[in-house]
Parts: structure tokens; C-alpha cells; sequence
């Protein structure tokens, strides 16, 4: 149990969602716990974020591969900085407007993981490829699109590098026939504006270790082919996978023994760099079942980032309405987790274990709790997330705060 010191009102802020400037940077001069920020806002504890970022840089370092960590769960250049910082190989991003924020963060390699579909973002791309220095590769699983893409850039004077994806049936993207497989790698090798290097799998649309760990040891034995048959165009060739469930099996069959000298492999997972208190923690209590290397690098993924909110209401007892909701917290993949609680005297305390939000709307939580355990309105509540996703691309602005709720920094964020 902690009680802060109180502060003059009259330096009350308002970095929130709408409102407040990220140039006016914090030092410690405004406290969340303190009521010095304008609530519902987000939260990210600068320690635990520093802590997952080294984690899976040393996880990554001690499996021999490369990590490129994937820039759509935070949309932060601040945070994407850290990474880069931290050894990152590339920034994986989604979409063209996405590469154009890992670009202006100092990316100098950048995967998109996914299609380049479309004339508008075929033609942002080529500004993009002409204004930064950057190695920048997309995914293809079509042979039209191939030749949209081999016609395009060949106009533009400029060269493209793809990866072929690998799909399962049923799944999402990518080629699942053999045959269409060689018949797209000679169609690339038709356009001097285009180049092969390399193949790309997503293996988090497969649901059980089998499956996962057969996939990738399918997607090796095809990239040795292809490399077997010259397919590629350039001297290294990128075999990459990996999100945020599963990654320790892409490290296990993209070990040095299974590599060919030529072949880099690449991890992508994003959610690790937030982590939270849901589905993510749960797939990582399976890493670090599975894994001993996970369980020996001397920390853990820690949950970061938390929705503080004050009460607004106390309707009947042991039910709360909590100023925040589905505009504000993700909520697809588990309803916000009771985290903090701090009273109107400063004082922060764990969440009561038997809190729970039962249902959210657009702005407001309903929360049960014992009507033995107190809460008055104006009270502030801290919660974690599952799937920070969906929570990062609600704010504009993420107050980075240190152990003591002090906001030391503000992350922007580019949705």
C-alpha cells in the first residue's frame, strides 16, 4: 500500500486521448495516481516495456535468429526506436501507411507482412522506396498480382523485393499448391523490376504444436528447394514467421542446424512489447512450459500497459460503473482485469481479487465487487488488457509512466 503526496490543482494536464501535445514532454511534475491527468487515459509502465524489449532481444540472440518485431501492435515510433535500439533486424508493419511511420522512426529494413494490393499504395509505396534508403520486402501468394506489381515498378524505375507466403488450407493468405508455388517463382523471375528473397509463413492460424511445428518444417524444406533450383534473387535469402503465440517453435525449426548458410531466419512477434493479462499471458506460460531457454534468460514478459479510469457511479451496492469502455480498451479477446485501485487520499493498493467487469459499453465498465470492500465515486481503477492491439489504436497518446505513476515520457501513436 502506497500514499502519494497531493499537488496544486492548478497543474493539472490533460494528455489524453483528445487532448494535451506530445512536445510538451512530462518530468515527473504530473502523477496519474494523483488525478494531474485527464481520465480514462493509457498507461505504459516504462520499466516492464524495457524489460520485453530486452527479453526477446536475448531470446532472439541466444535462438540464432533474427527478430523483427511487428510495428501494427503499437503504431509508436517511440517504441519502435527502442526496438531497433534493441537489436531489432526490420520493423514488420501491415500495410504502406504503416511503412511510411517505421520509415520516418529510422527503420532501414522494413517486411510488410501482407499483399501490396492497389494503385494508391503500389504509388505511396514507390514515393516511400524514393525518399528513404530502406530495404523494404512484401509478401505475394498470386501470379496477377505479380504481374501488377512486376508492370508497375518497372515503370517507376524501381525494384521490388518479395517473399512468397506459404498458406494452409483453410487459413488466410498464401500459396498451399506445389505446383502454383514454382509457377509464381518463375512468373517473378520474369521481371527484372521484381526480386525473390525469400518465403514467409504465419503460422498463428493453426491451432495446436503439431500442426504449428509440421508447417514450419514444410516451409524450410520448400525454401531449400527453391534456393536448390536458383529461385532467388538475391545472395540471402529471408525465411520468416512467427507471431506472438508460437515463436519458439519458429526458433526451434529455424535453428542453425536446420539453416542453410544463405538462409536468415526471422521472428515477428509484436504482442510480446506490451504483453498483457490475457491471451498473451497465456500463451506464454505455454513458451515457458515447452521451452527451457525461455525459463533460463533471467526475467519474463511482463504486462505493461493498463486503462486508468475513475469510478462514475455506484448504482447498487457491490456494482460499479466505470468511466471507460469499448471507445477506449480492447475487449474482443477478454473483458479489462481489475488491476489498481487508489482512493481519493492517495492511496494505491492492489485491485480486490473478486473484482470483475461483467459487461462494457461504449464509455462505461460495469464492475462487481463485494459490498463487503468499499469504492466510492472518484475513485481511480487501473486495468490491465487482453490483446493490446485493440487498445493501442484507440489512443493518440500513451502516457509512459515510471513505478511510482510519475509520467515521464508520451508515446504518439500513428493508427
Amino acid at each position: 500500500m502506497e500514499k502519494l503526496a497531493t499537488k496544486d490543482a492548478g497543474t493539472i494536464a490533460s494528455v489524453n486521448k483528445g487532448l494535451g501535445n506530445s512536445d510538451a514532454l512530462i518530468h515527473g511534475d504530473y502523477n496519474v495516481a494523483l488525478q494531474h491527468i485527464s481520465l480514462p487515459c493509457a498507461c505504459i509502465y516504462q520499466t516492464r516495456l524495457d524489460n520485453n524489449i530486452a527479453w526477446m532481444a536475448e531470446f532472439a540472440k541466444q535462438s540464432q535468429v533474427e527478430f523483427s518485431p511487428h510495428g501494427k501492435t503499437t503504431m509508436a515510433p517511440g517504441i519502435f526506436k527502442k526496438q531497433l535500439a534493441a537489436g531489432a533486424y526490420a520493423i514488420t508493419i501491415a500495410t504502406v501507411p504503416q511503412a511510411v511511420v517505421a520509415a520516418r522512426a529510422g527503420a532501414k529494413r522494413i517486411i510488410m507482412a501482407n499483399q501490396l494490393v492497389g494503385t494508391a499504395n503500389m504509388l505511396q509505396l514507390s514515393y516511400l522506396l524514393k525518399q528513404y534508403e530502406i530495404d523494404f520486402y512484401c509478401l505475394v501468394d498470386d501470379v496477377s498480382n505479380v504481374t501488377t506489381l512486376g508492370e508497375f515498378f518497372n515503370e517507376q524505375g524501381l525494384q521490388l523485393k518479395l517473399l512468397i507466403e506459404l498458406g494452409v488450407p483453410g487459413g488466410r493468405c498464401g500459396v498451399v499448391d506445389s505446383q502454383k508455388l514454382q509457377q509464381l517463382a518463375a512468373h517473378i523471375k520474369s521481371y527484372s523490376s521484381l526480386q525473390l528473397a525469400g518465403l514467409e509463413v504465419y503460422e498463428g492460424v493453426l491451432s495446436t504444436q503439431h500442426e504449428v511445428t509440421a508447417f514450419l518444417a514444410t516451409a524450410v524444406a520448400k525454401c531449400k528447394d527453391l534456393i536448390a533450383q536458383q529461385a532467388f534473387a538475391t545472395e540471402q535469402v529471408i525465411i520468416t514467421a512467427g507471431g506472438s503465440a508460437w515463436y519458439d517453435l519458429v526458433c526451434d525449426a529455424f535453428a542453425p542446424a536446420n539453416m542453410l548458410e544463405n538462409m536468415i531466419p526471422v521472428i515477428r512477434p509484436g504482442c510480446y512489447v506490451a504483453h498483457d493479462q490475457g491471451i498473451y499471458e497465456q500463451a506464454q506460460q505455454s513458451v515457458l512450459a515447452r521451452n527451457p531457454l525461455a525459463c533460463n534468460i533471467g526475467s519474463d514478459l511482463q504486462s505493461c500497459l493498463e486503462i486508468w479510469a475513475y469510478v462514475q457511479s455506484l448504482p447498487e451496492p457491490g456494482r460499479a460503473i466505470i468511466g471507460m469502455g469499448k471507445r477506449d480498451v480492447a475487449f474482443d479477446a477478454g473483458l479489462p482485469i481489475p488491476n489498481l485501485h487508489v482512493d481519493q487520499s492517495g492511496t494505491v493498493k492492489p485491485a480486490g481479487a473478486k473484482w470483475k467487469v461483467e459487461k462494457i459499453m461504449d464509455q462505461h465498465a460495469m464492475l462487481t465487487y463485494p459490498i463487503t470492500e468499499q469504492l466510492e465515486v472518484g475513485d481511480i481503477i487501473a486495468f490491465a488488457t487482453s490483446h493490446p492491439c485493440l487498445t493501442f489504436d484507440k489512443w493518440r497518446y500513451i502516457n509512459v509512466i515510471d513505478d511510482n505513476y510519475n509520467v515521464i515520457d508520451i508515446f504518439d501513436t500513428y493508427f
